[in-house]
């Protein structure tokens, strides 16, 4: 009988060194799928945060362009506004009689080149080009003036004058004889109408 045949048959195993190997093994795949979380978290969040970004840009250039858009829209209708085409004749007629008013007015004060100014200053401000022709037309027309016209004063030693006596004639004659000799008249005469008054006449 081979004595190899009493011998116990078994294995030895070290427990200690497989159950190192199996925490060892645990800890190394817990700590891939901890990175790769991590990983896959901050992934996620760069996405996010990107997202937004564009997102609130986008809303940004949407908004500045719709109110430049809004700008250019409230300037266009301005321009229109002040333009030809708004007004109507009756409205045009008014502005042109208005004008004319004024016109005449300087006239008659005395149509100096200060008042011509004023009026084509007004003229250059005026926006409908229709209203503004037709002002324009009637300044060209007016006449300038450099003094107001002064009416023709009377000649009081031009008619006679009736006193009661001949002493009031002489009198009035010699009071004012300076003004008529001074307006070229030379002497004067003194005659009755017959109803009891006198008239004096001045001669050249």
């Amino acid at each position: 009988m081979n004595r190899h045949d009493d011998e116990p048959k078994y294995k030895k195993y070290d427990f200690n060194s497989e159950q190192s190997r199996r925490s060892r093994h645990k800890k190394q795949y817990s700590g891939w799928w901890f990175a790769l979380l991590i990983l896959i978290v901050a992934i996620g969040l760069a996405v996010s945060i990107n997202w937004l970004v564009t997102r609130n840009d986008h809303k940004s250039s949407s908004s500045t362009a719709s109110i430049s858009k809004t700008i250019n829209k409230s300037k266009q209708a301005i321009e229109d506004h002040t333009k030809k085409g708004s007004l109507t004749k009756k409205v045009e007629d008014n502005r042109v009689t208005a004008f004319n008013d004024k016109l005449k007015q300087a006239k008659s004060n005395g149509f100096t080149l200060q008042e011509r100014n004023k009026l084509q200053a007004a003229i250059n401000s005026e926006k409908n080009q229709t209203v503004k022709s037709r002002q324009q037309k009637l300044l060209d027309q007016a006449s300038q003036q450099t003094k107001p016209a002064k009416p023709k004063t009377t000649d009081p030693f031009a008619t006679t004058h009736t006193f009661s006596s001949i002493n009031d004639a002489k009198n009035w004659a010699n009071a004012t004889k300076q003004q008529w000799l001074k307006d070229g008249y030379v002497n004067y005469t003194i005659t009755s109408n017959g109803q009891g008054y006198y008239i004096l006449k001045f001669i050249k």
